[in-house]
């Protein structure tokens, strides 16, 4: 096949050409730990190819990663995983087991290397992730006591706690009992901003 009738002296690489179609979905098999696109397991998002992965581990490391699928995560001890957005703000509530306290905090990822766990919540032993979101304005429903001595309460974080370093200790926000359960609450639809306004 003749492309010109001249002779070509060289070929130079101009620039990359933009993918039109959207970016391909990322899933985490729980039981393997493994990423695939085949929809096994819970769904992380969808990737353009300069977009990273970020990862919340219970021992209270988080990780900036790729779309690497040979990759393994340790699953049973992920608190979140989802597309990496470093405008995000991170709230996270983690046990610190010396004071018997759930501590608070919020902050943003001012990490950038890859395949590398930083820890970010107050060392002792015991002390563990609780709970992590980057919702916006993230409120936590918290309820402690059984039977009757049931008590709830919810909390808007941004209310409780501001902005801090990543390596900051956090806030106090509840004393620790045997009974606390937390979870963030969902967001009706209605409450979501609209698409068109």
């Amino acid at each position: 096949m003749k492309i010109t009738k001249h002779t070509i002296k060289s070929i130079r690489f101009k620039e990359a050409g933009k993918a039109t179609l959207s970016g391909r979905k990322l899933w985490l098999d729980e039981k393997f730990g493994r990423l695939n696109a085949e929809e096994k397991g819970i769904l992380i998002g969808s990737f353009e190819p300069e977009d990273k992965i970020l990862v919340f581990y219970k021992d209270g490391y988080y990780e900036i990663t790729d779309q690497e699928m040979t990759q393994k995560f340790d699953a049973e001890n992920i608190v979140l995983i989802e597309k990496f957005d470093p405008e995000k703000i991170v709230s996270a509530i983690y046990l610190d087991n010396d004071k018997m306290q759930y501590n608070v905090k919020r902050f943003k990822i001012e990490t950038t290397t890859l395949h590398n766990k930083f820890f970010f919540i107050k060392e002792g032993n015991g002390n563990h992730l609780q709970a992590v979101t980057t919702e916006s304005e993230p409120i936590l429903a918290v309820q402690t006591g059984r039977g009757s001595q049931i008590r709830r309460a919810k909390f808007k974080i941004e209310k409780v706690v501001e902005v801090m370093g990543w390596k900051a200790v956090g806030t106090r926000l509840v004393d620790f009992t045997k009974t606390v359960t937390m979870e963030w609450v969902k967001k009706r639809p209605s409450e979501q901003t609209e698409l068109f306004e």
